[in-house]
């Protein structure tokens, strides 16, 4: 089951004002500070560690837009901390600390909180250079790493991207990337659950699969035919063999039929006419059904989606 936290808590916040709200009436008590039809929360809110250049746009609700240079965690850090040119960054997060805030520390001093990429509950995170995968802590995928390029970078705890008229995941669209190199490749899309991917393996094409497999159960449809013809062919011969007999050195009298072969020769056409035959008719029924079932457009358990495509 989800944990879910109390609607409002007075821990972490500055003790000056802890104490104004419990010293009040017990009637004002269940009011005052709760944010009620939006009004302002008692609320333990980090104070951000702004650098030189970062702008703050804030309104002390524990969401913030910072408007800077790359900075991953601390000032020193990224390509704003190094001192690089062209790695302008907005930081948009709601949530700094996510489920532990804090504005002061256990001596009532305030407390600085630089950007942590693992702890923030939410962020959308747009620089123009930046290492996008090693701020994010992401495995490698078929595509590798991203290094000093321009990035944008969405976590939260749900993320949804919502399209009344679809969406459309697109790659390579440019002959330029943002530092002006050429592009001479495409770049995938890598769909990585768990942030694994020790066995990531290619999408197929569905057109490509349902036209292999259908052109497959035509061949083993085919298969069944030939072994359908062989067993009647079979069955002649052995109808024959069953029946045969020799001629002998008394004017040419055939003998009689072999006593074994005749009974055996009727139990073999019996056992394949009845049984062998109706199995590979019922075989053959059942693979047009699973042609059916999963190859075509109509059918109930079609492999490729009516709406997702891939290339």
């Amino acid at each position: 089951m989800p944990k879910f936290k109390s609607a409002l808590s007075l821990e972490n916040i500055k003790k000056e004002l802890k104490s104004q709200l419990e010293s009040q009436p017990g009637y004002l008590q269940g009011v005052m500070g709760k944010g009620v039809a939006g009004s302002r929360t008692s609320e333990p809110i980090p104070r951000y560690s702004a650098s030189d250049t970062e702008k703050l746009l804030d309104n002390g609700t524990n969401a913030s837009i910072v408007l800077g240079k790359d900075r991953p965690s601390s000032k020193l850090s990224g390509y704003g901390g190094r001192g690089d040119a062209g790695a302008g960054t907005v930081d948009i997060v709601a949530g700094r600390m996510a489920h532990n805030p804090a504005s002061v520390n256990e001596n009532n001093e305030d407390i600085q909180a630089n950007p942590d990429f693992k702890i923030d509950a939410s962020r959308i995170y747009v620089s123009q250079k930046t290492d996008i995968d090693d701020n994010f802590d992401l495995v490698d995928g078929k595509l590798g790493r991203s290094t000093a390029r321009a990035a944008i970078g969405i976590k939260s705890d749900a993320v949804r991207l919502i399209g009344r008229e679809g969406i459309k995941l697109v790659t390579g669209t440019d002959v330029k990337n943002s530092t002006g190199e050429d592009l001479v490749s495409i770049g995938g899309i890598d769909l990585i659950a768990g942030n694994d991917d020790r066995d990531l393996q290619p999408i197929c094409l569905g057109d490509n699969v349902r036209e292999s497999l259908s052109k497959l159960s035509d061949h083993v449809d085919k298969l069944a035919g030939i072994v359908q013809s062989a067993i009647v062919y079979q069955m002649k011969y052995n109808a024959k063999i069953a029946a045969h007999t020799h001629i002998t050195a008394f004017f040419g009298t055939p003998t009689a039929p072999s006593d074994q072969l005749i009974p055996a020769g009727v139990q073999v056409m019996a056992d394949h006419g009845t049984k062998t035959l109706m199995d590979i008719i019922k075989y053959r029924t059942n693979l047009k059904f699973h042609k059916q079932t999963y190859y075509a457009v109509s059918g109930a358990k079609y492999i490729n989606s009516s709406f997702n495509n891939v290339n």
